[in-house]
């Protein structure tokens, strides 16, 4: 089987970028699924419902974090010690979908 790379066209948008790395993985998508149907929640309760490691599930949630997809009741610097929850931005996540639906769907000339 060929090994995937980067594809030829470097030029994606930055919000196409992030909705191909975010909905691209299914720990990610499940995270997300979780979180939109149980309302906020904390990391143990998310690795505790999707079926994936601590170590998997606090890495997805960094990239979630950082794609706007999700976010926390306490802010990055200020987690030593505590345990944040953390909910879904619906309107990112449609954001980030609608993105690359248009990429996906309508030439660029």
């Amino acid at each position: 089987m060929p090994r995937i790379t980067q594809p030829i066209a470097s030029d994606w948008p930055h919000d196409v970028e992030l909705a191909v790395a975010t909905f691209g993985n299914r720990a990610r998508t499940e995270i997300i699924r979780y979180l939109l149907e149980n309302g906020p929640n904390a990391r143990g309760e998310i690795v505790a419902n999707v079926g994936a490691s601590e170590a998997s599930v606090a890495k997805h949630l960094i990239l979630l974090e950082e794609a706007g997809a999700v976010s926390a009741d306490v802010e990055p610097g200020r987690r030593h010690g505590r345990a944040p929850r953390y909910s879904v931005n619906p309107e990112r996540v449609k954001a980030l979908l609608d993105a690359q639906l248009r990429y996906l769907t309508e030439p660029t000339r």
